[in-house]
């Protein structure tokens, strides 16, 4: 069961097996004031986490905003603000959220959807 219960949102002791960072893009522009691609990745937040391959059901729960959903990644709700275009750091491997998702708005669980890069970029 990767999704909570709406009804209640909670996520079952020993659930969240996996150490990871959440990180967000520096706001630096260049010269001109423009923005560019990051290159700087500022720590937000070290959580437990899941992290699980997203299926048909969490894949057409976000399709309307997102289509290239990879992995779910839940993680204990934080009031640190986590939104679409940071990253999540899990050993060699970074997925970039693309949605974040307060489950029933309960504050206590974030499901991020997020896709996996190839290759530290």
């Amino acid at each position: 069961m990767l999704k909570p219960s709406v009804i209640n949102p909670s996520i079952a002791a020993g659930e969240l097996v996996h150490q990871v960072t959440i990180v967000s893009p520096s706001t630096a522009g260049d010269s001109y004031g423009q923005s560019v691609v990051p290159t700087i990745w500022n720590p937000v937040r070290t959580a437990r986490a899941a992290i699980a391959t997203a299926g048909g059901r969490e894949t057409s729960a976000a399709s309307q905003l997102v289509s290239d959903v990879s992995h779910v990644v839940t993680v204990r709700w934080t009031p640190d603000v986590i939104k679409a275009g940071f990253r999540v750091l899990f050993g060699s491997r970074v997925f970039t959220i693309l949605y974040a998702e307060n489950v029933a708005e309960r504050n206590r669980v974030l499901l991020l959807y997020c896709q996996e890069i190839d290759g530290n970029v």
